[in-house]
């Protein structure tokens, strides 16, 4: 999730953030996030772990500091690729036919090592 997204899902006014330089460097940045004593986080008031410039549309670039906890929630974004087994399967074999190997068509993939090993077995017989 975008953090423009989670501050407004919590209510948190950029205004009220302190102003960021646009961009910030990364030693401002350090700097920001080793004073003492620590900044709270903007989301929970938990102590803040991280720092960011946001750039908000009608406040400008605004520093984010967040708790470990709402810094993973806007670090990771959703994926976009297959969410199943056989969709992982399905790219990964579309791939190694765009790259021309031998025998691509054919691969096969097992949820475990024991279905694999059956799966040779059966073949074999």
């Amino acid at each position: 999730m975008e953090p423009t997204v989670l501050l407004a899902r919590y209510g948190v006014d950029p205004a009220r953030l302190d102003r960021a330089p646009d961009p910030p460097a990364r030693p401002q940045t350090l700097a920001r996030v080793q004073e003492t004593p620590p900044r709270d986080c903007v989301v929970c008031g938990a102590m803040a772990a991280t720092s960011r410039a946001v750039a908000f549309p009608l406040a400008g670039a605004r520093w984010v500091d967040m708790c470990w906890e709402h810094h993973m929630a806007v670090l990771h974004r959703p994926s976009r690729g297959p969410g199943t087994l056989e969709g992982i399967a399905a790219d990964l074999r579309a791939a190694a036919l765009e790259a021309g190997l031998p025998g691509a068509a054919n691969l096969a993939f097992y949820p475990s090592i024991e279905a694999a090993i059956a799966a040779c077995r059966d073949e074999d017989a």
